[in-house]
């Protein structure tokens, strides 16, 4: 036999103890944002635009009255949002960049669905 396989015979498999497998009944599942958790920057921006959905702008709202970080974030989102919007008919884009920048894709692409192989053609 060798290491590890003192005791042991073939084919057996290790159980956890059954103590180790009951369900605890006092375990709540938490509901919302856990404390540790903030709005994403794409969730930032997409709140201060209102395009999230009620449900997500509600939870945003939620974690925004107990997160001083998350809501000076929507603060400095929202007030660059302004600050573009005053100055918008100043700014003067090059035609080379707005070039460029109409070639960005407007839709996500889902790259799952290409079936690319890696390196070692899996």
């Amino acid at each position: 036999m060798g290491l590890g396989q003192a005791g042991r015979s073939r084919g057996s498999r290790w159980l956890p103890a059954a103590s180790s497998i009951t369900p605890n009944p006092g375990y709540r599942r938490p509901t919302g944002f856990a404390s540790t958790q903030h709005l994403n920057p794409e969730a930032v921006v997409a709140y201060v635009d209102n395009e999230l959905t009620a449900q997500a702008a509600a939870r945003a709202d939620a974690h925004l009255a107990m997160c001083p970080d998350c809501a000076r974030e929507v603060t400095a989102q929202a007030r660059a949002r302004s600050m573009l919007q005053t100055c918008q008919n100043d700014l003067s884009v090059p035609d080379s960049l707005r070039a460029q920048l109409s070639q960005i894709p407007t839709q996500e692409i889902d790259l799952r669905s290409d079936r690319r192989t890696n390196r070692w053609g899996r």
